[in-house]
């Protein structure tokens, strides 16, 4: 699949710019709604080609940013909507991870927003995550802005290394799992420590 949308998005930025950019709002969509596909490579890729076909970077980062949050809310709001009932739909249960949809419900409870944003560098975890949230009611303004805030981090970091790098770019991609895990071993004890400090002032201004 990925040697496919590679030649596939070549051609695109090739012969019309436009419909590169409708193509890569396409590609985040799916990431979300179709966890097989290869989202955190084709971000890469949009950078590498901002550089060889002079694509508008800024542009580029944020229809992919646009397109994973708005794809994200409908995946929340639908597991809101549906309940529990939606993990019993036989393409829910294709395309993403039920089996880890209880476990998820104790990290909310537990670890609130972390959850979300630790999702994000756990490959095929995140959908499954939002729509999670959304069958336990997480507080919306919980998911919509903590959705928001790293998906920025996460798509501006990849794009902006695909550009960089050029054709080594490809490089980036084979190493994917090596940076999820690097980011968060960076993230997890930030994380830590904000929870701490949050339940402390909690306990001092009880």
């Amino acid at each position: 699949m990925e040697e496919l949308i590679i030649q596939f998005s070549k051609n695109i930025v090739s012969q019309n710019v436009i419909f590169s950019y409708v193509f890569f709002f396409i590609s985040q969509a799916l990431q979300v709604l179709f966890p097989p596909y290869p989202g955190d490579m084709v971000l890469i890729l949009e950078g590498y080609l901002t550089e060889i076909a002079n694509l508008n970077i800024v542009l580029v980062i944020i229809i992919a940013i646009t397109s994973t949050w708005i794809s994200s809310i409908a995946l929340y709001i639908l597991g809101k909507k549906e309940g529990e009932k939606i993990l019993h739909s036989k393409i829910i249960r294709k395309l993403f991870e039920t089996d880890k949809v209880l476990k998820l419900k104790k990290l909310f409870k537990k670890f609130s927003f972390i959850v979300i944003i630790i999702s994000k560098f756990i490959p095929g975890i995140y959908s499954i995550t939002i729509l999670s949230a959304g069958i336990f009611k997480v507080k919306k303004t919980i998911v919509y802005s903590s959705i928001a805030i790293i998906t920025s981090l996460h798509h501006i970091v990849l794009i902006s290394l695909g550009k960089i790098l050029g054709e080594n770019w490809t490089f980036v991609f084979r190493k994917i799992e090596k940076y999820n895990k690097q980011m968060l071993t960076l993230i997890i004890p930030i994380l830590i420590f904000y929870f701490i400090v949050i339940q402390i002032k909690k306990r001092i201004f009880k």
